[in-house]
């Protein structure tokens, strides 16, 4: 792995401007890139050899991992292992039976923390239920409501797939870590830069942007990879595309762009203003981060890139033009303003 990062700082440009009431009230700088998987770059805004930590947008590359050893998985499990989910019904069933088949418990083999579903309706939904009040560790947050509880899931099964050793298995030391950062070597063709912790609990790798663009590219055209690698990188499309809420939640940003793009891209946010997408068909990827990590940024931004370049990348964007000019709303819904995609023009 390189040394640590020592990059200068250098003005990103504008990516996405807030306006209120016809005045600009914020700017979000960042760097973002269009990769092709035998041409590299595309278009580029910033600064490629940037060092990000991808956070939760890396999670397909998990998953890629996991399955690339032989593991078999269902889709809905490789779409939730590719998750930030919301915690609704739906990915805690799927969570719940996953950690069954493997004959483990959520509070007691999950490593990720405590969590509480991000819809109103669920949460109303636990708190009608019936509570052990007599034990000291009854709470209404718990781990498999955490949004990286499949990518946890995911992770023990890749253990017990391969006879390691469950305890430990967040640890960087651990084989099921290290064979992640093996592969994301091999996929970026360059070392990674740091190993940080997660918010779940997990490593969380750094990587130069175009490292990352260049790996998400070769799930996107991975026709030069191994026969099982490519069946990886082929379910891993599938199943996001065919499971989209699954993969975040039933208003998540990701999940309507994936959802309305009949199954041309898969769009995967990740904290602190990352997003990765993969897109077959142009035999592309795009990666993103927000300079000042906002998340509403990293979701017009995106929706921008997507709808700007939809016709040259062979896409259906229509999912994303909300979000590359959103219309801002107060709490009595009054229209007060936009956010919207401001970044160049680029032609290839």
């Amino acid at each position: 792995m390189a040394g640590n990062n020592s990059d200068k700082l250098i003005l990103e440009p504008v990516l996405v401007t807030l306006e209120r009431q016809g005045l600009m009230e914020s700017v979000h700088r960042g760097s973002a890139i269009i990769f092709h998987s035998t041409e590299g770059i595309l278009a580029a805004w910033g600064h490629p050899e940037k060092i990000i930590f991808p956070r939760s947008a890396m999670k397909p590359l998990q998953v890629f991992t996991a399955l690339s050893s032989g593991l078999l998985l269902s889709n809905e499990q490789v779409a939730l292992g590719s998750a930030s989910h919301y915690g609704e019904e739906k990915h805690v069933l799927i969570a719940q039976n996953w950690l069954s088949q493997l004959s483990l418990s959520a509070e007691t083999n999950l490593a990720c923390g405590h969590a509480l579903p991000k819809k109103n309706e669920d949460l109303i939904s636990i708190l009608k239920e019936p509570r052990d009040k007599s034990s000291s560790k009854s709470t209404l947050a718990k781990r498999i409501y955490h949004g990286c509880s499949g990518k946890h899931c995911c992770q023990l099964a890749f253990c017990i797939h391969n006879g390691w050793d469950i305890d430990g298995y967040f640890d960087e030391h651990h084989p099921a870590q290290q064979a992640l950062f093996y592969h994301l070597e091999e996929l970026s063709e360059w070392p990674l830069q740091k190993i940080g912790i997660d918010g779940c609990n997990l490593p969380a790798p750094a990587m130069r942007l175009i490292d990352f663009a260049r790996a998400l590219a070769k799930l996107a055209n991975p026709q030069k990879l191994s026969i099982t690698e490519q069946k990886a990188a082929l379910q891993i499309f599938e199943s996001t595309t065919s499971f989209p809420f699954l993969t975040g939640g039933e208003f998540a940003p990701n999940s309507i762009m994936t959802a309305k793009s009949n199954e041309t891209f898969f769009a995967k946010n990740g904290s602190e203003g990352v997003y990765g997408c993969i897109l077959p068909e142009a035999n592309c990827s795009i990666v993103l981060k927000i300079a000042d990590g906002t998340m509403r940024a990293a979701d017009t931004a995106i929706a921008g890139i997507l709808t700007t370049y939809a016709k040259n990348l062979k896409i259906n964007a229509s999912g994303a033009y909300f979000y590359s000019n959103q219309i801002l709303k107060n709490t009595v819904g009054k229209e007060i303003g936009k956010c919207y995609w401001t970044g160049e023009k680029f032609n290839f």
